[in-house]
């Protein structure tokens, strides 16, 4: 049974905390803020639909509150505001998918999957933050989405332990460096893989403070015993923040991090072989049009892959 925030959903706090059929205030704004935030942020930068977004039609209301352990009710606000395009209802129903997507992982108690069912890092990361402190809310005390609508209190999701290790294992490391221009050192160091993958050798250009953009050109990627050749040189951009060293494909939406520049291109090549895999396992359908347009660009700009070790 999928839940519909467009008609509302039932949340039981059982544990020391439910247990006298109420809910301490401080625990239920808790509650209503970290639930209300993973729902905008889901409709800020999953929703794909077309259309105009206007964020406030994704806040919460309290429509009920129910005994049987402590059972608040929430429903997408009935004030709903106008855009210039699109469909409200649609959008909400998209986010509410989604939703219920997150909590299918929650039950199974399989966070990892999070990674399967959003490759992109940028994206995970703000996702599977919110998910941990909705899940977290309220401790070890157990918390389960239900259903009330027959008498009785029907039990459709079970919101398992969300371990801050299995969370740290989501998160890709990402950090953005300000650079002044004017006191910019204007040294690119641009590292260049010949087309045989057998060396690799760098170079260190020295363009005008204008001009200045550190970077690799990637013709070669490797991750463990598969190598993709590319068409043509892939452009990413090469950063530093305090300990860590960033290569970021904007065009692909694909981000490596590492203490050392050697890590950072690993965990790239990681995330582009990792990216590269399950958009081609499933179908256009699966894929929202922005996927779809990356999915594309990745099939053109590969040419060669060869898996060592495999027949």
């Amino acid at each position: 049974m999928a839940i519909d925030l467009n008609t509302g959903i039932s949340i039981r706090i059982g544990g020391e905390i439910g247990k006298h059929n109420s809910l301490p205030i401080e625990h239920l704004i808790r509650l209503s803020g970290n639930l209300q935030k993973l729902l905008q942020d889901i409709a800020a930068y999953q929703l794909e639909v077309d259309g105009a977004i206007d964020l406030s039609n994704f806040k919460i209301e309290l429509s009920g509150f129910n005994i049987g352990s402590a059972i608040p009710e929430f429903i997408f606000t009935p004030r709903v505001k106008t855009v210039t395009s699109g469909d409200v209802f649609q959008q909400r129903t998209f986010v509410s998918n989604q939703f219920d997507k997150y909590l299918n992982i929650a039950n199974r108690g399989d966070y990892t999957d999070f990674k399967n069912i959003i490759p992109q890092a940028k994206i995970r990361n703000i996702i599977v933050e919110d998910f941990y402190s909705l899940a977290t809310t309220f401790g070890n005390s157990p918390v389960s989405i239900v259903d009330l609508k027959n008498g009785g209190i029907t039990f459709i999701y079970k919101i398992n332990k969300f371990n801050s290790s299995v969370k740290a294992k989501l998160i890709t490391k990402i950090t953005e460096s300000v650079v002044n221009i004017e006191q910019y050192e204007a040294v690119a160091k641009v590292r260049v893989v010949k087309r045989d993958g057998k060396a690799t050798h760098t170079k260190t250009d020295v363009f005008d403070a204008k001009h200045a953009q550190p970077g690799f050109s990637i013709e070669i990627i490797t991750h463990n015993d598969t190598t993709y050749s590319l068409a043509f040189p892939l452009m990413c951009k090469l950063e530093k923040e305090e300990d860590y060293f960033i290569v970021q494909s904007e065009i692909l939406d694909i981000v490596g991090t590492g203490y050392t520049i050697d890590d950072a291109e690993k965990n790239f090549a990681e995330e582009f072989h990792f990216i590269y895999s399950r958009y081609n396992q499933v179908g256009n359908k699966m894929l929202s049009d922005r996927l779809q347009r990356i999915k594309n660009i990745m099939n053109s700009l590969v040419v060669k892959i060869e898996e060592y070790g495999h027949t």
